[in-house]
């Protein structure tokens, strides 16, 4: 299968060596600034994958980019990739900060981090009912993974091994019918 990886993430590194039976392409910064419209509509134009998997994140300061790289662009590359496939799987990262987007002293990155993956993953839910087997729908599965804290860039403090999400990672890529799953358990 042909997947290309969005956002040159350590997840994104770490689920390739799992996936060598398939042809992986990861793409992200610098070539693609994921802040941008117009690099996001040069990704479409640029692949044509089976599999589509939005790794991208970051927990910025800067509210906007926050935003952006979280969500708006996460959600606009979805949208786009399901106009243009006419059958394969779109797999979301988003976050297991979804089940407690705030608490007492919540630093406000944190806080627009977790709307932003919130959005995220419930715009993911809503493409599946609205992705019901039917006339007019395509046999695209809409999937989107929640994993807690793992050991990252963005989770250096994480006592989660990477290597735990990657091979969850890898298992929704081999298993299209399944549309959420949560990890939480560590």
């Amino acid at each position: 299968m042909n997947v290309l990886i969005i956002g040159k993430s350590a997840l994104a590194k770490a689920v390739t060596p799992l996936l060598d039976q398939h042809s992986i392409t990861i793409v992200g910064r610098p070539e693609y600034d994921l802040e941008s419209k117009y690099e996001c509509n040069r990704i479409v134009r640029d692949y044509n994958p089976e599999c589509v998997v939005l790794t991208q994140g970051t927990l910025d300061k800067d509210v906007w980019n926050n935003l952006t790289v979280n969500s708006t662009s996460a959600i606009y590359l979805i949208s786009e990739f399901y106009k243009k496939m006419h059958s394969g799987q779109i797999i979301v990262v988003s976050s297991a900060t979804v089940n407690w987007q705030s608490w007492p002293g919540a630093d406000i990155s944190r806080l627009v981090y977790a709307t932003a993956k919130t959005s995220l993953s419930e715009f993911c839910r809503y493409m599946n009912r609205k992705n019901m087997p039917g006339e007019s729908e395509k046999d695209i599965s809409i999937q989107v993974y929640e994993p807690n804290n793992f050991v990252s860039k963005m989770g250096n403090n994480s006592k989660q091994e990477i290597l735990t999400v990657a091979e969850e990672l890898k298992m929704l890529i081999e298993n299209p019918r399944i549309s959420i799953l949560q990890g939480l358990n560590r």
